[in-house]
């Protein structure tokens, strides 16, 4: 018998087996089912997982940018004690830990001085000077007296430009000077009358002139000689010398900070006694903050290069991914090399021999601390109708690699119960000691600071630390009786 072969049997019925109608009804049946599992698998299991992976996989948060900052930090928070270097915030994006550069040693001492002092307002900043970094920014405020003085800036009295910035101006007048006009701290100008009055008879512009005594110009800007800067602005310096300079050291610019700066506003003058006020800092017109004064100072402390200040180190989520970290850059370096070594000594000679010696004098004698390098700039004006008293001092500190800048403004009352060159000098210890042991005991009263003073008196020959004013024989200008205004603005040191 043959075998019939596959194709030959199919053949034979494949025909029958194809139009029979119950296996057509089948065949359809399984294509029905098999059309519907396929829809179910593809639209319906694959869009549950599809789903859920959405759910497990959220969309990335954003990074933190420089406009959010401010809304993270507590208001009045650097009036408190115990401010936290590091911080958590929630935010509508999740938890939020905030590194910032405030070194608490630093902070709390220069916090416990002014609750010491009570003064009506302080506020004080120390700064990095290599790097920008804001290691101290405290605020205090003497019950309502304080804050309804200047209520603008009671949020952050260090962030206020509303401060007249009084003799701290004589630091660009000097670097001025020393940039445009060739001069040296061992240039001489004469000077008429009173240190810390201004009036135009000792400016020769009365139409009159006086003979007055040779200064140089080391001992004008460590003894803030008011008639010295104000001459030589209107007898050197022109306009746009002085203004080139100014704006160097940022007045008129927004200045770039994690919180809110004001800008440092110079003041227009519209004749040469206004530029003579302007120049020594005999007005309260030219404002300036606290922070601001901090990175002027910086910038002998840094070989010229100011930098960028900054508050905020980093900014990590709660899974520990940075979602923001500081940037370190520099602002500018107005000045050449050889004007930054003239203007270091200049400053060096205000705590060394002029208005800030005394503030200094235990910096110098103690073992640990007495080949730091230090200086700086103090200013005192009296604010419009005798509200108060601006005590001022900026400055640096230096110690090997370690190089801090410091501003410190004290409004005083009726009572004057330290300073600000002595706070200041409290900062420095603090910013460059190497242990908080050297802190220890340095917190003096009132009294003793006078009984450190008036035996530097006796150590120290006055004659080789300032001329007296009576040295200076013109009986137009000594003989003649003059009353302060009492809105005059009443300057010195």
């Amino acid at each position: 018998m043959r075998l019939c072969s596959f194709n030959h049997i199919f053949g034979l019925y494949k025909d029958k087996w194809l139009f029979s109608r119950t296996r057509l009804a089948i065949i359809a049946v399984l294509f029905v089912v098999f059309t519907a599992l396929t829809c179910h698998v593809t639209y319906g299991w694959m869009g549950k997982k599809q789903k859920s992976e959405n759910y497990a996989s959220p969309a990335p948060k954003p990074d933190v940018l420089p406009l959010d900052i401010p809304s993270l930090f507590e208001k009045r928070l650097f009036y408190q004690s115990g401010v936290p270097p590091v911080f958590t915030k929630a935010t509508p994006h999740g938890e939020l830990t905030v590194h910032t550069t405030i070194q608490p040693r630093i902070q709390e001492h220069m916090l416990q001085l002014f609750q010491r002092y009570a003064p009506l307002i302080a506020a004080g900043v120390v700064l990095d000077a290599t790097s920008g970094a804001v290691l101290a920014m405290a605020n205090y405020t003497k019950g309502t007296a304080g804050r309804e003085l200047l209520p603008d800036g009671e949020d952050n009295y260090c962030l206020f430009a509303g401060f007249p910035a009084a003799s701290l101006i004589k630091i660009v007048t000097a670097a001025a000077a020393l940039e445009h006009k060739g001069f040296s701290p061992d240039t001489t100008l004469p000077v008429v009358g009173h240190y810390y009055s201004l009036c135009r008879s000792q400016l020769g512009l009365d139409g009159l002139k006086h003979r007055g005594e040779q200064v140089p110009l080391d001992k004008a800007f460590a003894l803030s000689i008011n008639p010295f800067f104000g001459l030589l602005c209107i007898s050197y310096l022109s306009d746009a010398e002085f203004t080139s300079t100014a704006r160097g050291f940022l007045f008129n610019t927004r200045i770039p900070f994690d919180l809110p700066l004001q800008p440092s506003m110079l003041m227009e003058p519209h004749d040469d006694f206004e530029r003579a006020q302007m120049a020594s800092g005999y007005n309260t017109h030219t404002l300036i903050s606290p922070l601001h004064a901090a990175l002027i100072a910086s910038l002998p402390a840094n070989d010229g290069v100011m930098m960028r200040p900054y508050l905020v180190d980093r900014i990590v989520d709660a899974t520990g991914k940075e979602r923001y970290t500081k940037t370190v850059t520099a602002l500018g370096k107005p000045l050449h090399a050889a004007t930054v070594q003239h203007l270091r000594s200049l400053m060096q000679g205000t705590v060394q021999i002029g208005t800030a010696r005394h503030a200094f004098a235990y910096l110098r004698s103690h073992a640990e601390t007495k080949d730091w390098i230090t200086g700086g700039k103090t200013g005192s004006i009296n604010l419009p109708d005798q509200r108060g008293r601006c005590d001022w001092f900026a400055g640096f500190g230096q110690d090997g690699d370690k190089r801090v800048a410091v501003a410190c403004i004290l409004i005083h009352g009726q009572n004057r119960t330290v300073r600000s060159a002595y706070v200041a000098s409290q900062a420095v210890v603090a910013g460059l000691a190497d242990t908080p042991s050297l802190l220890a005991g340095r917190v003096m009263s009132a009294r003793s600071m006078q009984q450190v003073a008036l035996q530097k008196k006796r150590t120290t020959s006055t004659a080789s630390v300032r001329a007296p004013h009576h040295q200076t024989k013109v009986k137009r200008i000594t003989t003649r009786k003059r009353t302060p205004k009492k809105t005059g603005p009443v300057t010195g040191g």
